[in-house]
């Protein structure tokens, strides 16, 4: 058997590993972390497959929830949301209070706990009672705290990162030929 058949046969045993224990795609955001109840990423598990927008009362005030994210629960029709504001320190800057029984409107991606419960992941909030929004993501769900901009490329403020215009390599790069 050759070096390559051998290291093909390594990789595709430590993939089907990977996969068997959930934690393959934990760099992408699905799944993999399982260190709360939810066993959601709140930091990259955003799926725009999933944008929905939730509208509704808020029923409990803004609360710490897993991975220091700041967690509200809203009242929307017959079911109860607990839409992620964020982290702790991240919210806290956005100036936007909510109170019982605010009117608000949420735009994020949607996702079932492994708890049970209903999780939006905001990307934007609006609080319809007092007029105040906030943007806690981009469009492609780059959290603010980040310092991804709003279209997912990094900013230009020190410490946003090494690649410009979304982190993606030009001229092909990255790719093995043989």
């Amino acid at each position: 058997m050759g070096k390559s058949r051998f290291s093909l046969i390594i990789v595709s045993v430590v993939l089907l590993h990977c996969l068997s224990n959930g934690s393959a795609f934990a760099g992408f955001g699905f799944g993999g972390y399982d260190g709360g109840a939810s066993g959601l990423d709140f930091n990259k598990g955003y799926d725009v497959n999933t944008v929905v927008t939730v509208s509704g009362r808020v029923t409990s005030l803004p609360h710490a929830g897993e991975q220091d994210h700041l967690i509200v629960e809203v009242s929307a029709g017959s079911e109860i949301v607990n839409i992620s504001l964020g982290p702790k320190s991240f919210w806290e800057k956005k100036d936007l209070t909510l109170h019982l029984n605010d009117d608000i409107s949420a735009k994020g991606s949607k996702a079932q706990g492994k708890d049970g419960k209903t999780y939006l992941m905001a990307q934007k909030l609006t609080n319809k009672t007092t007029g105040a929004q906030a943007l806690l993501r981009g469009d492609r769900g780059a959290p603010a705290w980040s310092g991804r901009t709003a279209n997912g490329s990094m900013s230009n403020r020190p410490g946003g990162g090494m690649f410009r215009g979304g982190g993606m390599m030009r001229g092909g790069g990255g790719m093995m030929r043989h």
